[in-house]
C-alpha cells in the first residue's frame, strides 16, 4: 500500500486536535523529564493495546488508533514546550 497525502492530512489534524485539546486543560511540561514521561505513559497504553487478543477484544484496532494519536499529540505537545522554554 503507498503513502496516501489525505490520509495523513487527516491523522496530524486528529494529532493536532488532540494536542489543542490536552494543551488547553495541562500546562506546558515543566521539563524534559515530565515530557518523556507522559509521552512514554502514552506508548505503554499503545503498547497494552497491541497486545489485546483481536477476537476477544473487537474495539483493538480503534484502541490503537486512539492511542497512536494521543502519542503524536504527546509527542508534538514535547516539540512544542521545548520550543517554548528556549525562546527569551
Amino acid at each position: 500500500m503507498a503513502f496516501d497525502e489525505q490520509t495523513a492530512v487527516e491523522c496530524s489534524q486528529e494529532i493536532y486536535e488532540e494536542m489543542a485539546d490536552a494543551s488547553s486543560k495541562f500546562p506546558p511540561f515543566n521539563s524534559g523529564h515530565e515530557g518523556f514521561a507522559v509521552l512514554k505513559e502514552e506508548v505503554d497504553e499503545l503498547w497494552e493495546a497491541v497486545k489485546l487478543n483481536k477476537k476477544r477484544h473487537p474495539e483493538r484496532d480503534e484502541l490503537m488508533r486512539k492511542e497512536c494519536i494521543q502519542v503524536g499529540a504527546m509527542a508534538l505537545r514535547f516539540l512544542h514546550d521545548m520550543k517554548l522554554r528556549r525562546e527569551p
